[in-house]
C-alpha cells in the first residue's frame, strides 16, 4: 500500500498510515483508507495536526483490542491519529471504531462524523486502492450537515470558557452555517 501523492503528507507521516492501514488489515480485511482533514485539504503540520484516517473493513475486527493496540503501538510521527473504522456498507455516523490518541473512544458525539463524512466526500483521498469515497458512502444531505454543525456549534458553547479547540470550532461552526463554507482552523484563530 502507498499513499497517494495527492496528500499533504510528509514522507514518514505516509509511512506512519502505510502502516496504521497494514496493522489494521492484520485485524480485518481493508476494503479502502481515506485520509480526510488536513492531511487531504492542505495545512497538515505533523507537529500541530491530527492526523485523520477512515479505514473501511469488510466486516468487524474480531479481536478490537488487539486492533487498537496493534495501531497504538507504532511509532507515531505525527501529534494525535484520529482513527475511524467502518464496516462495508455502514455509513457515516454508524462507526465501528473510533481511536484518538491510542485509545478506543466509543462515546464521541455523533454529529462529528458527519461533518467528517461531509467533509470526506469532497475532499478525501485513498490510500489503499483507490476506491473513491463516493463508492462506498452516501452522499451527507446538506439538511443533516447544517443539522450536525448546529449540535457542533451547541457543543461547543456548553465547553468551559478557554476551550480553545471549542472556540475555534464554534467559529468554524457560525461560518458555516452563516454563509455556508468551510474554513481551517488556522483560519478560524486570530
Amino acid at each position: 500500500m502507498t499513499v497517494a501523492t495527492s496528500s499533504y503528507l510528509d514522507e514518514r507521516s505516509a509511512a506512519y498510515v502505510d502502516a496504521v492501514v497494514a496493522a489494521t488489515d492484520a485485524h480485518a480485511p481493508v476494503v479502502e483508507a481515506f485520509l480526510v482533514g488536513s492531511a487531504a485539504a492542505g495545512g497538515f503540520d505533523p507537529a500541530t495536526s491530527d492526523l485523520d484516517l477512515v479505514v473501511v473493513v469488510e466486516e468487524p475486527p474480531v479481536d478490537r483490542a488487539a486492533l487498537v493496540a496493534a495501531v497504538a503501538g507504532l511509532e507515531r510521527p505525527v501529534r494525535n491519529l484520529e482513527l475511524v473504522v467502518y464496516v462495508e456498507g455502514a455509513q457515516p455516523p454508524d462507526v465501528e471504531l473510533n481511536v484518538s490518541d491510542g485509545e478506543e473512544r466509543p462515546d464521541e458525539p455523533r454529529f462529528w462524523f458527519l461533518i467528517d463524512a461531509a467533509l470526506a466526500q469532497e475532499r478525501a483521498v485513498p490510500v489503499a486502492h483507490g476506491c473513491a469515497w463516493g463508492d462506498l458512502f452516501e452522499p451527507i444531505t446538506p439538511e443533516r450537515l447544517r443539522e450536525a454543525m448546529q449540535e457542533s456549534l451547541e457543543w461547543s458553547q456548553a465547553q468551559p470558557a478557554g476551550d480553545e479547540f471549542a472556540r475555534v470550532n464554534a467559529v468554524r461552526a457560525r461560518r458555516y452555517l452563516e454563509h455556508g463554507e468551510w474554513i481551517t482552523k488556522k483560519e478560524a484563530t486570530p
